[in-house]
């Protein structure tokens, strides 16, 4: 009978001492973060421009509600960078709200390697490479190499760095004292003239020039074919 007793008392006990079966049934059948994550970036993913990186926020939290029965729902709102997820789970009822950054990304020209403020840019010091926007936003940026070529560097320039308008100046295109075709533009009338330029010239700079046939100075603006005049 003593002995009896004894295990009966040590069996309360230990009951005691457990927790409640509820609780126990609970804790397995809560919702896994991983699976909210998955819907969240896939959802994010869907709007973003492509190429973009998308970082998320904690989602912790989906750990505390019930497992979702159904598939969620995730509306992805807020301006780009910086969004939000809203994950709805229709069974049983629960909204959960996520953080989502995105960044989008463009293949823009960086330096392949240092330049020095003055150094006319060759081939090897220019390549393309996939930068978040944010990064130049704002700035003028380039997306060709070859059209940069002979422009100057205007300022020490490290290597993967996103060259904008500020870094660099276009090539002289047209030398002081050189003799160029201008094309004389009116209406639908194109003629080409020589002349001698008075000024050195970039690319969308306006210089004098000289008709060595007449004498006559008059302003050319230098585009990327050479100078050109447009008569109203």
């Amino acid at each position: 009978m003593r002995l009896a007793a004894a295990i009966a008392g040590r069996a309360l006990m230990l009951a005691a001492l457990l927790p409640a079966g509820p609780t126990l049934a609970a804790a397995s059948h809560t919702q896994d973060p991983v699976a909210v994550a998955a819907a969240v970036r896939a959802a994010a993913a869907a709007q973003a421009p492509a190429g973009s990186t998308i970082t998320i926020g904690t989602v912790q939290g989906a750990a505390v509600m019930p497992a979702c029965a159904a598939k969620f729902g995730v509306e992805i709102s807020g301006v780009e960078p910086y969004e939000q997820a809203t994950v709805r789970c229709p069974t049983p009822d629960w909204t959960l709200y996520v953080a989502v950054t995105v960044a989008a990304t463009q293949e823009v020209v960086v330096t392949a390697r240092p330049v020095a403020a003055g150094a006319p840019l060759e081939p090897g010091d220019v390549t393309l490479q996939r930068k978040p926007v944010a990064a130049y936003a704002g700035r003028q940026a380039f997306y060709d190499t070859a059209g940069l070529l002979g422009a100057t560097a205007t300022m020490n320039l490290p290597a993967g760095a996103v060259l904008t308008g500020a870094d660099i100046q276009e090539p002289v295109l047209v030398q002081a004292g050189q003799t160029a075709s201008v094309t004389v533009v009116s209406g639908g009338v194109r003629l080409t003239v020589n002349a001698v330029a008075d000024q050195a010239g970039r690319v969308g700079e306006t210089i004098l020039m000289t008709n060595p046939s007449s004498g006559q100075r008059f302003h050319a603006l230098v585009t990327p074919t050479g100078p050109e005049v447009r008569l109203q």
